[in-house]
């Protein structure tokens, strides 16, 4: 990831536009011969320091020395840091001051951002455009959604996509609230938390989780919020042809249920590799109610993932070849990228002649979405690969056969073209090591 993006999740806690020209001030003035205003490095570790990472956990990001960041701070934002507060020169000794000062300053907003700074720093996202297009047009048009779901499969960039949509879209919103589900949180914590952290006129009648998600919704209906729960997939059980949720985690069906029937002025955004009945969604144009399903980029986008992957021959015919194989998988690209260089000296037809699609973590994203699958399902799987050829919906021999293809479809283990339900080349290789 370039510098420049590190660590915006600032953006949602702090006035940063005001904050980057009045430091741009100090520092004419602590250095006038210095160019006007900072730049983008100076910015980007301004941004860490408010978000209350150290010097070293900043040069870890940056993959420079920890010293060579501190020697640079002391040198810059911190003397315009004690500039810009009417602090003595050299009053600032430690780094976990700046945030301190900078609020007491009044530059921290009033929005309220609950875990906003712990999101995960994505790559950069290539391709995506009609996609974000599309959310925000659901999000902030006319008919504004209260409910939106992005489903993928593992390695499409459900993720990525969520967290550049939030960054987007965050300054339309009184508050944002960011939770991942991939550790598996139970409902009471993650209420019990958020309603700690909202602002105190917020009191659930008890400490019961029902109580707890009564006091939300109606938090929700006063103040416009943006909330994402990342990877809904992670408390949903395996094994099963409905996706339910697993024990321990079915009061997440309440929590899901209200947000999307019940009246309120907020967004939900949910990314789940899995569609379960409350995230079912329509495609009409009015619903409050919407679902994305993510599909693989296009060849150019795809292309251009794998010449910042530095995966020599750019632009040669036989990428849209690898790309095809791995059906524009973001993340299956990066992987191969380095494997073929790796591997095979960066020749991508020394690597397509080797014959093998899936292999390390290849494999192993594929044997997180396989094992949750119920049996039906791999069974399915494993017909379409001893036929190896396209198969009707009357030639698959099950009776929960067209529930399960429904399920394989949304999945994206499986296509249909007008010959058939076909598997896609990847996941082909990988049903026939498991078949007997």
């Amino acid at each position: 990831m370039a510098t420049e993006q590190l660590f915006e999740q600032a953006s949602a806690q702090w006035n940063l536009e005001p904050l980057y020209g009045d430091l741009a001030k100090a520092k004419s003035e602590q250095m006038p011969h210095k160019r006007y205003g900072l730049t983008d490095l100076e910015k980007t570790r301004l941004r860490g320091l408010l978000l209350k990472h150290s010097p070293a956990e900043i040069s870890g990001h940056e993959g420079i020395e920890a010293r060579t960041v501190e020697v640079a701070l002391s040198q810059g934002l911190y003397r315009y840091v004690e500039q810009l507060t009417g602090r003595d020169r050299n009053a600032l000794d430690s780094w976990r001051d700046v945030a301190d000062w900078l609020e007491a300053a009044g530059y921290r907003t009033t929005q309220v951002a609950i875990n906003w700074d712990q999101m995960p720093d994505v790559p950069v996202l290539y391709g995506r455009q009609v996609e974000l297009d599309q959310l925000q047009q659901w999000m902030l048009g006319t008919s504004a959604c209260r409910f939106v779901s992005i489903i993928g499969p593992v390695g499409m960039g459900k993720t990525s996509l969520a967290i550049t949509l939030a960054k987007v879209v965050q300054t339309q919103f009184d508050g944002v609230i960011w939770q991942s589900l991939r550790h598996r949180p139970t409902l009471e914590n993650v209420l019990g938390q958020w309603l700690n952290e909202l602002p105190d006129d917020v009191i659930p009648h008890s400490d019961e989780w029902y109580d707890q998600l009564g006091a939300l919704m109606a938090y929700l209906q006063q103040h416009r919020c943006l909330v994402v729960l990342d990877n809904l997939e992670s408390i949903l059980s395996s094994g099963s042809l409905v996706s339910e949720y697993a024990p321990d985690y079915s009061n997440y069906r309440e929590l899901l249920k209200r947000l999307g029937e019940q009246p309120h002025q907020s967004c939900i955004v949910v990314t789940s590799r899995e569609r379960n009945r409350e995230l079912a969604g329509s495609r009409a144009a009015n619903s409050p109610i919407r679902y994305l399903e993510l599909g693989g980029l296009k060849y150019d986008d795809a292309a251009q993932l794998l010449v910042a992957e530095r995966l020599p021959g750019s632009g040669k015919p036989h990428w849209k070849g690898l790309i095809n194989q791995y059906r524009g998988n973001p993340l299956m690209l990066r992987i191969v990228a380095m494997t073929i260089q790796e591997l095979f000296d960066g020749d991508v037809d020394r690597f397509r002649r080797h014959g093998r699609t899936m292999f390390g973590d290849i494999k192993y994203l594929i044997d997180q979405q396989y094992e949750r699958l119920s049996a039906v399902e791999q069974d399915i799987l494993g017909q379409l690969a001893e036929k190896a050829q396209p198969m009707s919906i009357e030639d698959i021999q099950h009776p929960d056969g067209l529930a399960a293809i429904s399920a394989l479809l949304s999945k994206s283990l499986i296509e249909k073209s007008p010959a058939g339900f076909t598997l896609i080349p990847v996941v082909m290789e990988y049903v026939r090591e498991q078949l007997p």
